[in-house]
């Protein structure tokens, strides 16, 4: 298994989501405990709603690979990563179980107590990484677990794109650079369908009421 010691100074106070993007449980799991996959994981959740504890989460898990989110860089220092049985976009992408949602939102409820992991650090791979991830996709739907991931105070009738993106979460260099996938990734957040980087009067608005409502 691949792991490394947190650093002191670096508390736990994310849980970012993944599906494990590949053909069957078996293969994810002899990859995510391989110590030559340069991969690892806290926590698998199957389709059938078993729960693997792969890693103790006091220990940093290697899952979330280059990424930055708010103000954060290599989010592996400060987070749980849970990994959601699912093919994914490249060999079947289909949704998520019942059974899945039930114990993913347990496992959320049990690591929020003890953690002290706010709903809005409840996060997805796709939002850490837009540029490289996908995953968990458009086809997870977090109101399943009852999580509320933005409590922003309406303050003002109008943002710019580059404003909701920076009260979405993410970090100021993904916005600079690459922008388009940042779209995509809310796009996905928001279960579209069709996910493209188009900025409509449907998407903006859609997007203002996933922040402030």
């Amino acid at each position: 298994m691949n792991y490394s010691f947190r650093k002191k100074n670096k508390i736990v106070k994310y849980i970012v989501l993944h599906y494990t993007g590949m053909k069957t449980l078996g293969l994810a799991y002899q990859k995510l405990s391989d110590i030559k996959s340069n991969v690892s994981i806290h926590y698998l959740i199957s389709r059938n709603g078993i729960i693997y504890n792969l890693l103790c989460p006091k220990y940093k898990a290697w899952h979330a690979g280059h990424s930055k989110w708010k103000r954060n860089v290599n989010i592996n220092d400060f987070s749980i990563g849970v990994e959601l049985e699912n093919k994914g976009h490249d060999f079947g992408y289909s949704n998520y179980s019942n059974k899945q949602y039930t114990s993913l939102k347990k496992l959320i409820y049990f690591s929020k107590i003890n953690f002290h992991i706010l709903d809005e650090n409840i996060i997805f791979h796709s939002d850490i990484a837009p540029n490289r991830k996908l995953d968990p996709g458009e086809k997870f739907f977090i109101n399943k677990i009852e999580i509320n991931r933005f409590s922003n105070k309406r303050k003002k009738n109008k943002y710019s794109i580059e404003e909701m993106l920076i009260l979405y979460g993410f970090h100021k260099s993904y916005i600079k650079k690459y922008k388009k996938f940042c779209i995509i990734a809310v796009k996905r957040s928001l279960n579209y369908k069709i996910i493209n980087s188009s900025i409509s009067k449907k998407f903006i608005n859609d997007f203002y009421n996933l922040l402030f409502y």
